[in-house]
């Protein structure tokens, strides 16, 4: 049994992802990805190359001596500095690089071992007095203080592990305890997702009240910039996760501004085309596909305004990257619970008030403006946030032009794997809107608002899979594997009672809901007939959610990644199509074949997780932590 939770770190469950995507496939995510070979050479190139930018060694001097975790009495002298990335390691303690032969520090995360502390309490190995209030980790991590020195208590918490470990005490979990750290940890984000999914949800309720065919006009528009714009722009920005984490991890705060802006200039110039596509063509390429015309025109006419908003939506996603590789992750948060009620303020402006409103279009800027907002958002954070990591010092001023347009094929390699795993669940709900769009109008609209209902309700489930990653992940470092089965089965628990109450809710008030998003009736009667069919489907959408986080937290995410993408586009998508037209069942069909996919994902999902080796599973995560030890 390892000594440590030294496998991953509690602050990755603040991490926010934002999108405007109403679908949801349960697909993996790039932030779920562990770095290859490949990323680390990648990596290793581009440090190799920031080195040369400075042979005597000047940047990272000045950042070591400004780095308290480090041992830096020898700083006088540069020469130690002259290294190429070779005497640069992984350490799995900080998720990054650390450089070899330097000492760190006895810097613990607090998180870690608060849950040390409640293990050894419930085993009797520590006496209850030692117990952190749990309320106080959740304060730590949002003013930024998760990495800590190790007080006289915390040093007697490693004693005592070690001392168990030693002598072979065995140390369990229990349900209670089990249920009680995953659903503390799940409560925040069910708040921060709901918030997150508002922002698309604003754009459906308020243009849904305006017709048929102009919330038919907004599902399509939405759908088609998630596809050809937002997706690839989240996936080309993964390739900071990698290289900005482990720039800050081997103290080159340099290289993480240098990367930033290397990856805003990448991406904004890589949107151009695609801009100009969405101004000039969009109507026409729309229209080969879809036999409404006048839906291709509004949709064309939702892209237009929403392309000025793009730039903003890019700055986010490279800034919020730039906060997140120094562990500041509420960052996002907090912008998100200033934009999302500001975004349903403008939307009721935008496109109902009669002194500003201009209707439809009012919901197109009202995203526009909001993409603004969170960038400004986000900069004024890092301006202002008297964080002790201090942001500012990874920005060291605009970089030269000479730098920024280097290594883009590099950056590229490193990013397309993150662009096909987000463009894949994005494509698969396009084509979902397009199965609907050849159905009706009605039954377009009708599926839109099917769509955002089941991602809202998605989002309880979907904060219990984050938590449950996070505390299976520490588990398996810490080498408790009976904890870690324990664990998983706590989570399927929790799914299981929480995706029931959704059913019961969507069932019970199905007419109130489809109501509320629209005032017609052949559209609500459709809603009303399809909400039955995804009530019972909310069981196998939690399990589906529960199973991810658990082979997450093993790190085993390649064999869900598999399973999501077979199911989804060999089960899901061809049920769907041929329920539809080939049975006549209209959307019911296009969920029923959805909820398929999600069967067949939870009963593969579930048979790996609990009948993986272990012991196989416990080797690799020690493998990765010893990685530059």
């Amino acid at each position: 049994m390892s000594k440590q939770f030294n496998y991953t770190t509690s602050e990755r469950r603040s991490s926010v992802v934002y999108s405007t995507s109403i679908g949801k496939g349960g697909l993996y995510t790039p932030a779920d990805y562990i770095p290859t070979d490949e990323e680390e050479n990648v990596f290793r190139e581009l440090q190799d190359e920031e080195i040369s930018e400075y042979p005597d060694g000047e940047e990272n001097e000045r950042d070591l001596e400004d780095n308290p975790l480090l041992d830096t009495h020898n700083s006088h002298d540069s020469s130690h500095l002259r290294a190429t990335s070779e005497d640069y390691t992984t350490d799995a303690n900080y998720g990054s690089v650390r450089p070899n032969g330097l000492v760190r520090s006895n810097s613990y995360n607090k998180g870690l071992l608060d849950e040390q502390r409640d293990l050894l309490i419930d085993n009797k190995l520590l006496d209850k007095s030692r117990r952190q209030p749990r309320g106080q980790l959740l304060l730590d991590e949002i003013y930024g203080t998760t990495e800590q020195t190790v007080s006289t208590s915390e040093e007697e918490v490693v004693n005592v592990w070690e001392d168990a470990v030693d002598n072979g005490k065995p140390i369990k979990s229990s349900y209670q305890r089990e249920a009680q750290v995953l659903a503390f940890n799940a409560l925040p984000l069910i708040f921060t997702f709901v918030l997150q999914n508002s922002l698309s949800l604003a754009s459906i309720f308020s243009v849904s009240h305006l017709g048929t065919k102009e919330l038919g006009g907004v599902t399509l528009g939405s759908m088609t910039a998630n596809i050809t714009g937002l997706a690839a722009i989240q996936g080309l920005c993964t390739c900071l996760d990698t290289l900005c984490s482990q720039a800050y991890g081997a103290r080159n705060y340099h290289l993480v501004g240098v990367l930033i802006q290397r990856c805003a200039v990448i991406t904004i110039i890589a949107f151009l085309p695609i801009m100009y596509i969405w101004w000039f063509w969009s109507e026409s390429i729309l229209a080969t596909m879809i036999p409404e015309r006048e839906l291709c025109h509004l949709a064309a006419r939702y892209l237009k305004v929403t392309s000025f908003g793009v730039p903003g939506f890019i700055l986010f996603e490279c800034g919020k990257r730039f906060l997140q590789c120094q562990g500041i992750f509420h960052a996002s948060t907090i912008v998100l619970f200033v934009c999302a009620p500001l975004n349903a303020f403008m939307n009721y402006l935008f496109v109902w008030d009669k002194h500003f409103g201009i209707g439809y279009l009012g919901a197109p800027l009202s995203v526009a403006i909001n993409y603004w907002l969170m960038a400004f958002g986000l900069l004024a954070y890092t301006l202002f946030t008297k964080n002790d990591n201090n942001p500012l010092k990874c920005w060291n001023g605009i970089v030269k032009g000479n730098q920024v347009f280097k290594n883009w094929k590099k950056m590229f390699n490193l990013a397309l794997p993150g662009i096909i795993m987000v463009e894949a669940e994005f494509l698969g709900f396009e084509i979902l809107t397009i199965f609907a769009s050849h159905i009706s109008t009605e039954a377009l609209g009708a599926q839109s608002i099917v769509a955002t209902i089941a991602s809202l309700a998605y989002q309880v489930p979907f904060s219990i899979s984050v938590s449950t990653s996070t505390r299976v992940a520490n588990l398996v470092g810490a080498s408790l594997i009976e904890s870690c089965i324990l664990s998983c089965k706590v989570s399927l628990l929790l799914s299981f009672v929480c995706s029931s109450f959704n059913m019961f809710i969507i069932f019970t008030f199905r007419s109130k809901i489809a109501s509320l998003f629209s005032n017609e009736s052949a559209v609500v009667e459709l809603v009303v007939s399809t909400l039955p069919l995804l009530a019972c489907m909310q069981i196998f959408d939690a399990f589906n959610a529960s199973t991810a986080g658990c082979l997450r937290g093993q790190g085993r995410q390649k064999i869900g990644g598999y399973i999501n993408l077979f199911a989804f586009y060999c089960i899901g998508i061809p049920m769907s199509n041929y329920l539809t037209f080939h049975c006549n069942l209209g959307i019911s069909g296009l969920w029923l074949g959805i909820s398929c996919a999600l069967i067949a994902m939870s009963i593969c999902q579930s048979y790996a997780v609990f009948h993986g080796d272990w012991g196989h599973i416990i080797q690799a995560a020690k493998i990765r932590n010893a990685e530059g030890r």
